[in-house]
């Protein structure tokens, strides 16, 4: 009977993690076509749920894919990649490149962000996540970026 809770509990967690991040998804403006790139990440049993998006009639100036790369301290525990979704090739990368972190409540984490663009047009990048306790927070309001040039958000990823 303890085993069939213990799972029932799990499921249960599992099933809010993932309808808080399918509930924070940010739709596209009505009447305009867009292409998107949407990595999500994963620290600490901590989810990053990344959405970069750029005007469909830029996507003949894009060769290859939207690089996605996540920066974390090098003491981290278990971060991932949990999936490469959107309309757009990508690829995603964890990097435990910056120094450790022993604060409490939040783990500073970066984003880069680069494609290769014949051209330079606007993209736009929005962070969300859900604390491994099921707290869906906005990590990055959406900011505006350029094609050509490596975009890099730094922001901190809460531990609770």
């Amino acid at each position: 009977m303890g085993e069939v809770r213990r799972s029932l509990g799990k499921v249960l967690a599992l099933a809010l993690v993932l309808g808080s991040v399918l509930a924070n998804a940010t739709p596209a403006a009505a009447g305009a076509n867009w292409c998107e790139g949407d990595p999500v990440f994963s620290v600490g049993g901590n989810v990053i749920d990344v959405t970069t998006t750029f005007a469909t009639g830029y996507a003949s100036l894009v060769s290859g894919p939207l690089n996605f790369e996540l920066l974390v301290p090098s003491n981290a525990i278990l971060p991932l990649v949990v999936s490469l979704g959107g309309s757009v090739p990508i690829r995603g990368s964890v990097s435990r490149s910056l120094p450790p972190y022993y604060g409490l409540f939040s783990m500073p984490v970066v984003l880069r962000v680069s494609m290769n663009a014949s051209q330079s047009f606007p993209t736009y990048t929005r962070i969300t996540g859900v604390t491994k306790l099921g707290w869906s927070v906005t990590l990055l309001n959406t900011v505006t970026g350029t094609s050509t040039s490596v975009q890099q958000y730094r922001f901190y990823l809460p531990l609770l």
